[in-house]
């Protein structure tokens, strides 16, 4: 049976430093890491690249949280924020100056379940930056319009017609799925 270990324990020698809990940490976060930097991502490759600056970043900085119990969603807050970061490194362009959708109406994907999650997941990294980045900021990690717009540097409408091309793609590759 595994000893469970405290989330305040782990922090808490996480700020002093300690190897130990700082591979629980790891061991407990990295699958969320992961998760967050493969939807970013186009490859293993980058996402492994992407999970280790996380957690760089998550080490060097975790004296700023101040509550423990806040550290998952500020590890997750940690993981978009670096791949945002990671996405302007590799000089993509985040979002197309693409503006010209007057009327958008939601596009609606119904629940395949005869398609893997894997498959789902490679779906989304195939979107071009601009989509996938959006996508993943609205519909998967809840950001209203307006955060992703302020985060992209966009406009509102952008984010919408971006996050409408993004769904019709997906859609688009759900259907055609054999």
């Amino acid at each position: 049976m595994k000893k469970k270990i405290k989330l305040g324990n782990i922090v808490a020698g996480c700020k002093a430093n300690n190897p130990l809990n700082q591979r629980q940490l790891y061991d407990n976060f990295c699958g969320m890491v992961m998760g967050v930097a493969l939807r970013y991502t186009q490859n293993q490759n980058d996402a492994e690249d992407l999970v280790q600056e996380v957690f760089i970043k998550v080490f060097t900085r975790i004296n700023l949280l101040r509550d423990e119990k806040l550290l998952p969603s500020w590890i997750k807050t940690v993981a978009t924020n670096t791949a945002l970061d990671f996405l302007r490194a590799k000089k993509q362009q985040i979002v197309p100056l693409d503006e010209t959708c007057n009327e958008i109406q939601d596009v609606s994907c119904e629940k395949y379940d005869g398609i893997p999650a894997q498959k789902l997941l490679q779906f989304v990294q195939e979107l071009p930056t601009g989509y996938r980045t959006v996508f993943n900021l609205c519909a998967i990690d809840g950001y209203p319009y307006e955060e992703v717009a302020l985060m992209l540097g966009c406009t509102n409408s952008t984010v919408r017609s971006q996050l409408f091309k993004a769904k019709k793609a997906l859609k688009e590759k759900i259907l055609n799925y054999e």
